[in-house]
């Protein structure tokens, strides 16, 4: 059992060293990036402080290791919601939970290492449904947002995460649960076998061998994308006049199936042009900039000044004002009232 430990344990460690440095290496501008490199070291930690007894490393490293691995729920939240949400940024209530939970994690640390003498029982109560909850909210992210994903091969891997997130989640409880009164080693070492193939999938997934490098010569330059055909061109001439002419936006939880129904085409051939051919990538965006391109001009009519904002949401489009707002504020940097404002006075100067 130790040798299969030690042959499963440190290569799934190294494997997610080597993810982390070539998410920094090639991803380092995005946030998607930080948070998966994060998550990377963070498994390693766990990896490396969590072997067999005769395994165990130094005092001095199994404090550091142990401190670093604190955060891996919280990575793994913030990681899935990243790649599933091309607006994500942290926000007050992220940053309140982030700050929760390390504040919980750290009280665990400190009293598993020594560091203090006791700590409440409610502290692990607590901190088990706080990364529960976590995980929860990222897997229903993944698949609350498929229906609205217009990029097809992110549309399709967002069941697989969710499955494959409570699949792991499902079966470290269980083995915990069945086996780590009488036998943690087997415990361990089934929790570094399962990191292990899941590491080796996100390395397969993140890197692909350029044949251009045995070479040592630049990839030929990608071909100019081919003329819209004639089929596409008619498909996004009746878009084109169902947005703009008929204004089809503005009935309120429109989904993409019922606008490929009004269109008379297949939905994934209605997907396949706003995302290729028109370049959205999420078809509630694609909605939101026809609502607020709407919204805009009846704040900026001073015909209709005394109508309330709620009233100019709801004929736009939105079922509500908070997702107006939200909205309106992340395409033009300040809120519907603020625009109306400064749209009305400056009609006024002129």
């Amino acid at each position: 059992m130790l040798l299969l430990d030690v042959l499963l344990r440190y290569p799934a460690a190294a494997v997610l060293l080597v993810s982390a440095v070539l998410l920094l290496r090639d991803a380092g501008r995005l946030i998607q990036g930080w948070l998966g490199a994060g998550l990377c070291i963070s498994v390693a930690a766990m990896l490396i402080d969590t072997p067999p007894a005769i395994l165990e490393p130094p005092w001095p490293v199994m404090v550091v290791v142990r401190f670093v691995d604190m955060p891996i729920t919280l990575f793994l939240w913030l990681f899935g919601r990243s790649l599933f949400d091309d607006g994500f940024r942290m926000r007050p209530a992220d940053w309140a939970v982030s700050a929760l939970y390390l504040v919980l994690m750290l009280v665990l640390r400190l009293a598993n290492l020594g560091f203090i003498e006791s700590r409440p029982e409610w502290v692990a109560y607590l901190t088990n449904f706080v990364s529960f909850l976590m995980a929860a909210h990222v897997g229903w992210v993944a698949l609350a947002g498929r229906r609205h994903d217009l990029v097809e091969s992110r549309r399709s891997t967002r069941p697989w995460f969710a499955i494959g997130l409570a699949v792991t989640v499902t079966l470290i409880v269980t083995s915990e649960a069945l086996f780590s009164r009488t036998h943690d080693e087997l415990v361990t070492t089934f929790r570094a076998g399962l990191t292990l193939v899941v590491a080796t999938w996100g390395l397969l997934w993140l890197v692909g061998l350029r044949s251009e490098a045995l070479l040592f010569q630049p990839a030929p330059k990608p071909a100019p994308p081919p003329p819209v055909s004639a089929k596409e061109s008619v498909l996004l001439a009746r878009l084109t006049a169902l947005m703009e002419q008929e204004q089809v936006f503005t009935e309120q939880g429109l989904t993409i199936g019922a606008l490929a129904a009004r269109a008379g085409v297949p939905e994934h051939q209605l997907r396949a042009l706003i995302n290729q051919g028109l370049g959205h990538r999420n078809f509630a965006a694609f909605l939101n900039g026809y609502r607020i391109g709407l919204a805009k001009q009846k704040l900026s009519d001073p015909a209709l000044a005394r109508v309330p904002v709620l009233t100019i949401a709801m004929d736009s489009g939105f079922a509500s004002l908070a997702p107006f707002n939200r909205a309106f504020r992340a395409m033009e940097g300040v809120t519907p009232t603020e625009f109306r404002e400064a749209a009305l006075g400056k009609a006024g100067q002129n």
